[in-house]
């Protein structure tokens, strides 16, 4: 039996001592993926701290703050586990603040505040280096407008770049409707985010029990 490291939430990705920046991601995906799939197999959740509140046992948790610190703790696990199915639904923080000071407060009042950003590491197309028998499920969020069309050919694009066995898709602002799942042998489109989910779940399931 294959295991599963599952992550969830969002990152954050510190500003200064106090902020920190992060995006709109609860993490009950991934905790109910967790949950229903623990039944077949070990499940890691690496999740942000309000994620971890929605896992249960028998389900293995694991926290992470930053995107450096959640792709460490992802390579260790993969290293470990190199013939594990990666479920990567954490929303993950694409950018970094240059010159950060953790042990300091910025002023607060000022009118104009600037801060300079600079990219953080691509977890998804590192995963495949870690080991290349991994199986990986990721996530994809288009932004708001994408056409059905677009959203099929974003999806295409990471699944291929990134050696994913399947995508998750789906548009900001449709999160509950028009998902699509990527595999190498094409797309399929899900009116309802439910029904998407649950294809993925059984799809994971069997792949893990076989």
């Amino acid at each position: 039996m294959r295991a599963i490291l599952i992550t969830a939430g969002a990152t954050r990705n510190p500003i200064d001592a106090m902020r920190f920046i992060s995006a709109h991601s609860t993490g009950r995906t991934g905790a109910w993926l967790a949950t229903s799939l623990s039944e077949v197999a070990h499940v890691t959740v690496l999740g942000s701290p309000l994620a971890l509140t929605f896992c249960a046992e028998p389900v293995v948790t694991l926290g992470f703050t930053t995107t450096q610190d959640l792709m460490e703790k992802m390579e260790a696990w993969v290293r470990a586990n190199p013939d594990g199915l990666v479920i990567h639904a954490a929303a993950v923080g694409d950018y970094a603040v240059t010159d950060l000071s953790p042990d300091q407060k910025i002023p607060s009042g000022q009118e104009i505040l600037t801060l300079q950003l600079v990219p953080t590491p691509k977890i998804l197309d590192a995963i495949q280096g870690w080991s290349s028998n991994v199986s990986l499920v990721s996530f994809k969020a288009a932004a708001p407008g994408t056409t059905g069309s677009a959203l099929e050919s974003i999806a295409a694009a990471q699944g291929m770049r990134t050696g994913s066995d399947r995508v998750f898709a789906n548009t900001i602002g449709q999160f509950d409707r028009d998902v699509l799942i990527w595999s190498p042998s094409g797309c399929t489109g899900y009116q309802k985010r439910e029904d998407a989910l649950e294809a993925l779940l059984s799809w994971a399931r069997d792949l893990v029990t076989d």
